[in-house]
């Protein structure tokens, strides 16, 4: 995404200029036009769309932005509601950057660290993922030692005790301990291994990378530890960190890896150049009809489009499908920004959105690469719901 975040702790009003100059031209509220299809599916933004007041478009954060920039008003509940229903998908800013130059979605985050600062935000449903997070390193209430069960029996290296080239960061949402997160994160090991790479985890010792406080707007609580988690990073002496979730890729690669001296990729973005030198060769077949779901940080945050699609365009059998919303356009699947947690109704709406526009381009199945839109839609449908990784294991032969 143009305009992401730097390793400088920004604040509300380094944006100032963007927000008084917004001239609320609604191209927030659009899609690339030049890809437009229908009228059915050319909605942009989920919480806009589905409330329908100007203050919950992007346009009208801009003005809420102003107007608590200007005093104008004393922020409340109200506003925390509106700012927090927000997935932080970064489309309304993939419209409007490319032709005005504002950082929408960066404002809106912003906002909210400026709420938890003062106060008031984040909403209540919120401060059980922070409490969390604080007390036990993950946002979903697990005790620690879940990420040692996870990884458990792979075959996988210790990297807090053995050398390894790549350093596989599972993250939290992969390692949650169900049957269907352990299915896929089986499959995501078993496709990388074959293909030969030296890899290791750190299991119990893996940092939360903090993506739900930063989009909640705890800045302070998620640099209470970034320091000491670079470390652990740095000390596992990889020279290449491979992310199995896109919202740990955006941290490690917009806030860590300035620090890190480590290349941090997705492990979608390396399948293509393992296919094209042969070190993996899918001959087992996948006789799927999917359409290809753009997960927003992995999209729009971190720029992975070609990449999924290029890996699984080598499944034999398997028929990839593409939304009407695709790539930068992508719609959201409503997992994101906290509005799972605090919204479960919009986050609901949202998701069934875009299973409608599944079944309107005749997909039997969705496949995506994100733990979290893997869920969400899992959780909304009996439509099977794929991990990229779990159909390239079906091309290697097998069915974890």
């Amino acid at each position: 995404m143009e305009g992401r975040l730097t390793k400088k702790r920004a604040k509300l009003t380094d944006y100032r200029d963007d927000y008084w100059v917004c001239g609320k031209c609604k191209m927030c509220q659009s899609i690339n036009v030049q890809k437009f299809e229908s009228a059915r599916f050319s909605a942009n933004c989920p919480c806009g769309t589905r409330y329908r007041f100007e203050s919950y478009y992007a346009a009208g954060m801009m003005e809420i932005a102003r107007a608590i920039t200007n005093l104008e008003f004393d922020p409340n509940e109200k506003t925390a509601d509106i700012i927090y229903s927000c997935n932080l998908c970064g489309l309304c800013q993939e419209m409007c950057f490319p032709l005005k130059g504002l950082h929408t979605t960066n404002i809106i985050q912003l906002m909210r660290e400026k709420a938890v600062e003062e106060g008031w935000g984040p909403l209540p449903a919120h401060r059980q993922l922070l409490e969390s997070t604080a007390a036990n390193d993950n946002p979903f209430g697990l005790k620690p030692g879940f990420k040692g069960k996870a990884v458990k029996g792979l075959g996988l290296k210790d990297a807090g005790k053995e050398k390894c080239e790549d350093l596989l960061f599972v993250g939290c949402a992969l390692a949650a301990g169900s049957a269907d997160m352990q299915r896929k994160l089986e499959s995501l090991v078993k496709v990388l291994k074959t293909a030969g790479l030296d890899l290791g985890v750190l299991g119990n010792a893996e940092p939360c990378c903090r993506s739900f406080s930063l989009a909640l707007g705890d800045r302070d609580g998620f640099e209470e530890n970034a320091l000491e988690n670079i470390e652990k990073l740095k000390a596992s002496g990889a020279s290449r960190i491979i992310s199995a979730c896109p919202h740990c890729l955006q941290v490690l690669q917009d806030e860590y890896s300035p620090y890190l001296g480590m290349e941090v990729v997705s492990a979608v973005q390396i399948i293509p150049k393992l296919l094209k030198s042969k070190k993996l060769e899918l001959k087992g077949e996948a006789r799927v009809k999917a359409a290809y779901h753009d997960p927003c940080f992995l999209g729009r945050w971190c720029e992975v489009y070609e990449q999924p699609r290029r890996a699984l365009a080598a499944v034999p059998g398997l028929e990839i499908l593409e939304f009407e919303r695709n790539r930068e356009n992508s719609w959201c699947c409503g997992a994101g920004g906290g509005v799972k947690a605090a919204k479960p109704d919009l986050s609901s709406w949202t998701a069934q959105e875009r299973l409608e526009e599944a079944r309107a381009v005749g997909a039997e199945a969705i496949v995506t690469a994100c733990p979290h839109c893997e869920s969400q839609f899992a959780a909304e449908t009996d439509m099977p719901v794929y991990d990229v990784f779990e159909l390239l294991a079906r091309g290697l032969g097998e069915v974890i």
